[in-house]
């Protein structure tokens, strides 16, 4: 019997694949997250030191006071978005439906018979 080749099966074995996640759906990481923050902050101090310009610039006439809540209220905010946290909601990306694998008995390998 050790001599006889190997049949294929003769009716195709179908594997049932659960739903593969996506890598893209996964949190970004701690790094992306902290340079996202840190960019969101050095944006508003950067607004808000245009603020502080255009009132020293503005300021005998009256609407240097429009500078002045920019200048005043920007860090206090810049303060509170980075220290916010990492993002809470997941990226929405479908997961991946894999295609059935159509599975066959292959033919032994000569190395393999023996």
């Amino acid at each position: 019997m050790d001599n006889e080749p190997l049949q294929p099966d003769p009716a195709p074995r179908v594997i049932a694949v659960e739903p593969i996640q996506r890598v893209t759906s996964a949190r970004s990481s701690h790094t992306e997250d902290v340079g996202r923050r840190m960019r969101n902050y050095a944006f508003s101090m950067g607004i808000r030191t245009l603020c502080v310009i255009g009132f020293i610039v503005v300021f005998p006439h009256w609407a240097a006071w429009l500078f002045v809540p920019g200048a005043v209220l920007l860090p206090y905010v810049a303060v509170i978005l980075a220290n916010a946290g990492p993002e809470k909601t997941l990226r929405q990306v479908a997961p991946v439906q894999p295609l059935p694998l159509d599975v066959q008995a292959l033919p032994p390998r000569r190395d393999d018979a023996a």
